[in-house]
């Protein structure tokens, strides 16, 4: 964690007013990328969670230039750009679609071919050349963080791919599927010692939207990889909500997305309450949620409670909510309720 401490941020974040028609109705702040960043159509921010006292974002180039991890410190309203490299010192070439982040490790989905491992201990600060200006200055790229392994855990049975749109690491001791029991202390010790890594697909038109968990620990899987359900068509973030848990879907470039809480009572919703973006229940997960409503937000309704471009979710070290927007011009961080 000291690295990310230590990454100098040249660039600039700015205060957004909240835009219920744009932000949502969940949004409670807002923050807003640089011009260039705001309104690039080259580089696309996709992964999000909480590193400590930093917020990490990953971002992926349609043109060719790989991946990024943006250090952002929303106090000083300042970030970084860190370049993500392959073991070889490549560009790393991945959608970044997904973040995790667990005691100094990150993980970066790479889709179809699985998720890439990084430490902390492997970011790397670059002189580079001296500045011609302070323009210059500010748009140097401060450091690099290069990848250690790449992990493509597959599905017992299946022929299809595991497609890993995005992550969360779930709370020590969390389980979708088995119940919880009181442990002895020895066995809540070991138990600790690995973390459940939740990760789904992205999927439209009948494509799978699977949502699957997979215990990590100090980087690497450890067993195999669990399905827990099926999710909403265009699922893009997963994280816990109480003992369930909180996904977002996104509905294109102009409109806003939603949140669902798996274990909500879809069956109780009416007619008119429901659309492609309306939750399911997911099998084997807990039945705490059921009989309040779907959603538990401080500010509007589910649907459409997310921003425009919703991807990926993270909760900081204080249970907050965390996402952010990927379309040019409606770019932003944002803190929801939740």
């Amino acid at each position: 964690m000291s690295s990310l401490l230590d990454v100098p941020l040249p660039r600039r974040m700015h205060r957004l007013p909240v835009v219920r028609l744009v932000h949502g109705g969940a949004a409670e702040r807002a923050w807003s990328w640089d011009l260039r960043d705001q309104w690039t159509r080259e580089w696309w921010p996709q992964g999000i969670t909480w590193a400590g006292k930093r917020l990490l974002v990953s971002w992926y180039s349609r043109r060719g230039g790989g991946s990024r991890i943006s250090v952002v410190d929303l106090v000083a309203r300042r970030y970084a750009h860190v370049p993500l490299l392959t073991p070889d010192g490549e560009s790393l070439r991945v959608h970044a679609g997904g973040l995790a982040w667990d005691d100094g490790w990150l993980y970066v989905a790479a889709t179809a071919r699985g998720f890439w491992t990084l430490h902390v201990d492997d970011l790397a600060f670059t002189a580079g050349r001296a500045a011609r200006s302070a323009s210059d200055e500010r748009r140097r790229d401060p450091a690099t963080w290069r990848a250690r392994t790449l992990h493509r855990p597959t599905l017992p049975g299946s022929d299809d791919p595991f497609r890993w749109s995005f992550m969360d690491l779930a709370p020590p001791g969390w389980s979708s599927s088995e119940e919880r029991r009181p442990l002895p202390m020895v066995e809540v010790r070991a138990e600790r010692a690995s973390r459940p890594l939740l990760a789904g697909e992205y999927g439209r038109g009948g494509k799978s939207t699977r949502l699957a968990r997979l215990e990590v620990r100090d980087g690497q899987p450890v067993g195999d990889l669990h399905v827990v359900g099926e999710g909403p068509a265009g699922m893009q973030g997963v994280t816990t909500y109480a003992d369930d848990l909180l996904v977002s879907t996104s509905a294109g470039p102009w409109l806003r997305g939603s949140l669902h809480l798996t274990g909500g009572p879809s069956t109780e919703l009416s007619e008119t309450d429901t659309d492609q973006d309306a939750p399911g229940t997911l099998p084997g997960l807990s039945d705490r949620a059921r009989g309040r409503p779907a959603i538990e937000l401080a500010s509007g309704p589910f649907r459409r409670a997310a921003p425009i471009g919703v991807e990926d979710l993270t909760r900081d070290d204080l249970g907050r909510l965390w996402t952010v927007g990927e379309h040019p011009g409606r770019r932003a961080v944002l803190r929801l309720h939740g």
